[in-house]
């Protein structure tokens, strides 16, 4: 268990046996609870992880232990970094030790992480704070990541049932609402990886037709051609494996309802 290894490396750290007094038993561990003690202040490094790293994230653990932060950067979906900056950098600022205040020590963000195999996976981060420099920046730290994809597939499934339900009272619903029993059943795992396979101009082209624009209208408003349009809208109905723009932007809504 995940648990008793930390207690084992504890027991022979004095440094942070002192800083996780009775600290353990305040969280949650299960088999898919990733833990990681990291130094952030004047030296920085991972001083311990746990054996199941490769198990939740598919990865070496060395890949982590040689840069915690740009192994997490590296592999986070695109449209995750910006919220997840906003979190490292909120957390760091004026940061409390757990000793001082139990509750404003602890900060936690899910984002999404690319596992070694190619999936997408939902990761819950909590970050707790163990100590601080004089600064008051984050010194050490207790990390602790769950795989928590299947709450989020849940979550979206419940989003669906409830859209189902909804649709013949909402002109809106029933436009967005997929049209085959195939795209309802789509995962947001699924969706997700298809989302992330669009560009920067598909996205757009995407969002112009969620707001009700002609190919005409979209190409007159970002000065491209009404066949490139076209062509774009041809593509992202591949990628997103639908069949028209009502599935198109229903697909897109299941990719970024979790954000």
């Amino acid at each position: 268990m995940v648990k008793d290894e930390l207690q084992r490396f504890i027991q022979y750290d004095e440094a942070y046996k002192n800083l996780c007094c009775q600290l353990l038993d305040n969280f949650h561990f299960t088999e898919n609870t990733v833990a990681a003690f990291t130094c952030c202040g004047s030296r920085t490094g991972t001083a311990f992880l746990s054996e199941n790293f490769t198990h939740v994230f598919g990865y070496a653990r060395n890949l982590f232990i040689g840069g915690d932060l740009q192994f997490l950067v590296k592999h986070m979906h695109a449209d995750d970094l910006p919220p997840f900056v906003y979190f490292a950098e909120r957390s760091t600022l004026n940061a409390i030790a757990w000793n001082e205040s139990k509750e404003k020590a602890v900060h936690e963000i899910c984002s999404r992480i690319r596992h070694a195999g190619g999936k997408w996976i939902w990761i819950k981060q909590r970050v707790i704070v163990l100590s601080v420099t004089p600064d008051r920046h984050i010194d050490k730290a207790l990390l602790l990541f769950d795989d928590c994809t299947a709450a989020k597939e849940a979550e979206f499934n419940q989003h669906i049932s409830r859209v189902k339900k909804s649709r013949r009272n909402s002109k809106l619903l029933a436009m967005l609402a997929p049209v085959s029993m195939q795209t309802t059943r789509e995962t947001p795992t699924a969706a997700l990886e298809e989302h992330a396979s669009l560009t920067a101009r598909e996205k757009e082209i995407i969002h112009l037709v969620s707001e009700g624009l002609s190919s005409k209208e979209i190409a007159a408003k970002l000065f491209i051609s009404r066949h490139t349009v076209e062509s774009h809208r041809k593509h992202i109905l591949q990628k997103l494996r639908v069949k028209n723009a009502p599935q198109m932007v229903h697909q897109t809504i299941a990719s970024s309802i979790h954000n």
